[in-house]
């Protein structure tokens, strides 16, 4: 579970140019409720692929635990980049 989660950057000029879609992310969520080892599995935009990044290595997570004791463990993320709908002051 989450106990931190830090937004990516979406600059407006990448949702001008409606450049969206959702980027994949493997990541280890160590004992320590760390993120590390972040890759990205399915990319949109080099530039968002990197914002996504940047963003879950710095979430903080309950850490998982087995017999009692903190461990390491493999997650996937999805990021969505959606552009705000047509008709706001953007």
């Amino acid at each position: 579970m989450a106990t931190r989660k830090v937004d990516p950057a979406y600059p407006l000029q990448l949702m001008r140019q409606n450049v969206a879609g959702t980027v994949i992310l493997y990541a280890i969520i160590h004992a320590d409720g760390t993120v590390g080892s972040v890759r990205v599995l399915r990319g949109v935009d080099d530039r968002l692929d990197q914002f996504a990044s940047q963003a879950v290595a710095q979430w903080q997570f309950q850490p998982a635990t087995k017999n009692g004791s903190p461990v390491d463990v493999e997650a996937t993320f999805q990021i969505p980049f959606r552009p705000p709908r047509a008709g706001t002051n953007f």
